[in-house]
């Protein structure tokens, strides 16, 4: 993909007439987004991603060649220095940059005050300087608006072809919410624990159902979780880049052990050598979560492709018959 674009500059900096090739360049950040840039161009720009398949942009840097595909795009779409403080220097003064934490009307989440997690610190490529969570391709209304700010920066761009983007603008909002309401439909049925076998048939009052338990590798998935009303037992590691602390795992086993979690949430990014000693022995069920869309293509696969990966994951965790 980078190649071809590669391929597409040079010819636009060499050649005057080429119809074919007088499409928008939209490059994003991450994949999440641009699915999203997908959905809402269509075939009438082209799209290419910043990070590479296996990458993380919570520890990336930029090279020669990333650089260069920046200054060339039509637009620029990161979701901000929450996430991405590596492109914070050389976008500053992009103008066809967007970034989408800042974008009006976007709503953002707050980590949570309690629990040991310290605003005041900033590690390498995350910072929670202002307590803002940068994970906002989780988010099903954060992903619409989104959409909504892509379709509007394309029609700045590319007027003639306002009516389409406005059309896929509204298929989205439309995909988005049917898909919402599925994944919805069935965890609301598998991460519920079955009612108290001792509360009497006969009874009109039934005990509010407890959710069962699951921890995460990493404090990302809160925009999802607020959607899906999910609540984790609690997280291996802050973020990706910050080493366990002794103290967390043994909690976290010791959880386990007792059977207050039916699984821990790995991560493809990363090394899964942390999760495996935490979960050893436990008989507790590992399920890979794809926050970055790893499996997936621009050209194969929507965004709403993203989110039931995302919401199949649960699923997998929650439901006992499966492996």
């Amino acid at each position: 993909m980078r190649y071809f674009f590669t391929v597409i500059l040079f010819l636009l900096g060499n050649f005057t007439v080429f119809p074919s090739l007088a499409k928008p360049l939209i490059v994003t950040s991450i994949k999440p987004i641009g699915l999203i840039a997908q959905d809402i161009a269509g075939d009438l720009a082209f799209v290419d991603v910043l990070l590479s398949e296996n990458a993380s942009p919570h520890d990336y840097a930029l090279k020669p060649s990333d650089i260069q595909l920046l200054q060339s795009a039509s637009l620029v779409f990161w979701v901000g220095p929450e996430v991405e403080s590596f492109l914070t220097k050389v976008l500053k003064k992009n103008p066809q940059a967007v970034q989408l934490t800042a974008y009006p009307g976007m709503p953002l989440r707050q980590y949570a005050l309690k629990g040991g997690h310290d605003h005041k610190e900033e590690e390498k490529g995350h910072s929670h300087e202002t307590g803002v969570d940068g994970h906002i391709w989780l988010g099903t209304l954060q992903s619409k608006v989104i959409a909504k700010a892509m379709a509007l920066k394309l029609i700045e761009i590319d007027p003639e072809n306002k009516a389409s983007y406005e059309k896929n603008l509204a298929f989205f909002i439309k995909e988005v919410d049917e898909t919402q309401k599925e994944i919805q439909e069935t965890l609301d049925i598998l991460k519920v624990s079955p009612l108290t076998p001792s509360l009497s048939a006969s009874s009109k009052k039934h005990p509010p159902s407890k959710q069962k338990g699951y921890f995460l590798f990493h404090d990302g998935y809160g925009y999802f979780e607020a959607v899906f009303n999910l609540k984790p037992s609690g997280h291996i590691t802050l973020t990706p880049e910050r080493k366990a602390g002794a103290r967390t795992l043994v909690a976290i086993r010791t959880a386990l052990k007792n059977k207050e979690a039916v699984c821990v949430f790995s991560e493809s990014q990363f090394n899964p050598a942390t999760v495996e000693s935490v979960t050893k022995g436990t008989q507790t069920k590992v399920v890979l979560l794809d926050p970055m869309g790893q499996n997936l293509t621009l050209k194969k696969h929507r965004y709403v492709d993203f989110l039931k990966a995302i919401g199949k994951s649960y699923q997998v965790c929650f439901d006992a018959t499966a492996v």
